[in-house]
């Protein structure tokens, strides 16, 4: 099955995780690109503001067309425990072209997020084959290459 990993990453950690991740299933990946400024404090608070809100960002267009996989990887912080604005938008246009999703997230609180994993799935219409909350700090350690790989089985 033909999988695309879509990611937004404001730090870059989801970003060195989807690359991770990319390798692993052999899959294509797509970068969600927010168009609003997210710099600094006043970014860092609308950010988290517009996720509480559960408000959609301007983002770039996207390449590729999600229908055309078997399963699509979403990939993105949760800011105050919510789906980034800027994923918020990508599902809102594409929901209909998924056949199967997964979701995995480097933040802050890893695994204590999983609060957000019901929004997403109520948001999407479709219920996760597979989902993966990491701290920041497990991102950096060892062991997250033996979760990716357990993630990823649950999508192939």
């Amino acid at each position: 099955m033909k999988t695309l990993i879509a990611y937004y990453s404001k730090s870059g950690a989801n970003e060195a995780a989807a690359k991770e991740l990319q390798k692993i299933l052999n899959a294509d990946l797509e970068k969600i690109t927010d168009l609003n400024s997210r710099k600094g404090i006043l970014g860092f608070l609308s950010g988290g503001s517009d996720a509480s809100k559960k408000k959609n960002a301007k983002i770039a267009p996207w390449k590729k067309d999600p229908a055309g996989y078997g399963a699509v990887v979403l990939m993105s912080p949760l800011w105050a425990g919510l789906i980034t604005p800027a994923l918020r938008t990508y599902i809102d246009h594409n929901r209909e072209r998924f056949k199967k999703i997964a979701f995995l997230s480097v933040s802050g609180g890893g695994a204590k997020n999983e609060q957000a994993l019901p929004d997403l799935e109520s948001f999407a219409g479709k219920k996760t084959i597979a989902s993966l909350l990491l701290s920041g700090q497990e991102a950096k350690e060892k062991t997250m290459e033996e979760k990716l790989l357990e993630f990823a089985k649950k999508i192939k």
